[in-house]
């Protein structure tokens, strides 16, 4: 069993650097935190207890960023009482040994991190960013307009950044867990900017973003609605109703019928002896937990209702089949356990076993599995700290499949809820790789952007985008999270709030766009291919 790395600082470098990180004979580093003495949370002092583990670790207060207004202390309050979101978004009070911002000297290989959210004379001060405004305030009004944060760690005298990510927000109607995401990712982001970083180059301090102005009394009344309306419709709909669709070199996709009381999701396609199958992730709605079920493709249409072929007492989803040394294989998501799970098939495509454990100790989503120049590759969302499983895409490889997994160099190579979460098999073709990732800045799966792999080493990732397929733009559905193709056979699925019972509307057909991005992709004229040539999507050469 090979776990995977744990989240912790890295050690310094062996000699001195710029950002004053000690030499070798003594890796404890001496960091100043500015802390702001009116808005402190309990994420700032888990923080302290992070970075005291390895580091020499002087506080300091600051008294110039006022307290947050009445009408958000209020309402913090109250949703912390109703809805309780996590420890990190509680306000604290400043311990008596901390001492005033006036005592801090600025010494020779100290580093000063600068959470007072004002700014600090010292040169050689990092600086938390919300939208590139120091003042979290910025990030209260980005949580209060259901927009997706931007933090960032900085080095205002350097004009670079350091660290910087956009957050998924999954419930956009609770502040108080907008805020522990965020701080979750800042104490992040501040451990990434302490450690080397030689695979992330720098770049430009960004402007401000002027976040949309909602009011606490505004915002009060969306949740109201909100609220009411889901507990009023839940016993007649279904909110975000997942369904699974196919076609076979047509314009137009058949939908895979459901009986009202499950969906389908994470579609895959594999072939195997003269036979094409699909898997799925099947959610009955009574027991509150994903299987993987199955069914054979014939001209296009499920032969039989997808059957159950792995259940656990944990939720599974986005089956990954492939094959390997004359064996099949899966990789079902099991975040849920916090593990990465490799199962063989003992009798294809009915019955698997588990067959190790790949990696654990995270929320692992979606992982995608590839062989690439003499490489296993993983891409994964992994949460170690309790926030999205939506915005962070790390890497990891491997010289054989079940062997020691390593991290990749930059990872997470991606922390941005636009596109980090994988959306289906990596597509291989002359040499070439094609990365589907979901778009969850909007809402989770709200499309899928495509993505050309440039660069591909234990310490490069590089992709440049070629398509964006926006679910409400392309077929007009509330979402569209995964593909997957085997020729002219492809699969989507796509979600949308559904009626219960007899007032359910039966969708039979989905139509991409006429000339959208959709159909772009396949064209003659697009990077892409209109077909996989082998047989086996995404298959592997043996190692």
């Amino acid at each position: 069993m090979n776990k995977a790395p744990s989240l912790r600082r890295a050690k310094p470098r062996a000699s001195g650097d710029e950002y004053g990180r000690t030499s070798e004979g003594n890796d404890r580093t001496l960091l100043a935190i500015i802390l702001p003495k009116h808005r402190l949370w309990e994420w700032h002092r888990q923080l302290l207890l992070r970075l005291e583990k390895n580091d020499d670790v002087a506080v300091f207060l600051d008294d110039r960023a006022p307290p947050y207004g009445l009408a958000e202390r209020l309402w913090l309050k109250l949703e912390q009482s109703l809805f309780p979101s996590g420890t990190l978004a509680k306000p604290i009070a400043p311990d008596p040994a901390w001492r005033s911002v006036s005592d801090l000297e600025e010494l020779p290989g100290r580093i000063v991190i600068n959470l007072s959210e004002r700014s600090q004379p010292y040169s050689r001060a990092l600086d938390l960013r919300y939208g590139g405004d120091p003042d979290s305030g910025a990030l209260i009004a980005r949580l209060l307009s259901r927009q997706a944060p931007r933090l960032a760690v900085q080095c205002p005298a350097k004009n670079i950044t350091l660290a910087s990510s956009r957050l998924a927000i999954e419930d956009k109607f609770l502040i108080g867990r907008g805020l522990q995401d965020s701080f979750s990712r800042c104490l992040s982001l501040i451990e990434r900017a302490l450690s080397p970083a030689d695979s992330r180059p720098p770049a430009e301090v960004s402007a401000a973003v002027a976040p949309g102005h909602t009011t606490v009394a505004e915002f009060i009344m969306r949740v109201i609605a909100h609220k009411a309306a889901n507990l009023i419709m839940k016993p007649f709909r279904h909110q975000e109703h997942w369904q699974v669709a196919l076609r076979d070199d047509a314009r137009s996709f058949n939908v895979v019928p459901d009986d009202g009381d499950r969906f389908y999701a994470d579609p895959f396609l594999y072939r195997a002896n003269g036979k094409t199958f699909l898997f799925v992730e099947e959610y009955p709605y009574a027991d509150r937990r994903g299987l993987i079920a199955a069914a054979e493709v014939i001209d296009g249409q499920l032969a039989t209702t997808p059957v159950a072929v792995l259940k656990r007492p944990y939720h599974l989803s986005y089956p990954f089949v492939f094959e390997h040394e004359g064996e099949f294989w899966m990789i079902p998501e099991t975040g849920e356990n916090r593990s990465i799970e490799l199962y063989r098939a003992t009798e294809f495509p009915w019955t698997w076993e588990l067959s190790t454990v790949l990696m654990e100790g995270a929320v692992f989503s979606d992982a995608t599995i590839l062989f690439h120049d003499g490489l296993w590759w993983l891409f994964v969302t992994a949460d170690w700290l309790g926030t999205s499983t939506q915005d962070e895409l790390s890497i990891f490889y491997s010289e054989t499949l079940q062997g020691e997994w390593k991290p990749h160099r930059a990872n997470p190579v991606k922390s941005d809820s636009r596109f980090s979460r994988p959306a289906g098999r990596i597509v291989q073709q002359g040499g070439r790789l094609f990365r589907p990732a979901q778009n969850c800045d909007r809402t989770y799966g709200a499309g899928i952007v495509w993505f050309e792999i440039t660069a591909l080493t234990p310490t490069k990732f590089s992709e440049r985008e070629i398509a964006d397929w926006d679910g409400q733009t392309e077929i007009s559905m509330d979402g569209l999270h995964s593909f997957d193709q085997i020729g002219p056979l492809q699969t989507i699925d796509f979600k949308c709030s559904v009626y219960r019972g007899v007032a359910r509307k039966h969708i039979t057909t989905i139509t991409p766009r006429q000339g959208g991005e959709f159909e772009r992709l396949f064209s003659k004229s697009s990077p892409f291919i209109t077909t996989v040539a082998s047989d086996q999507p995404g298959s592997h050469e043996n190692p």
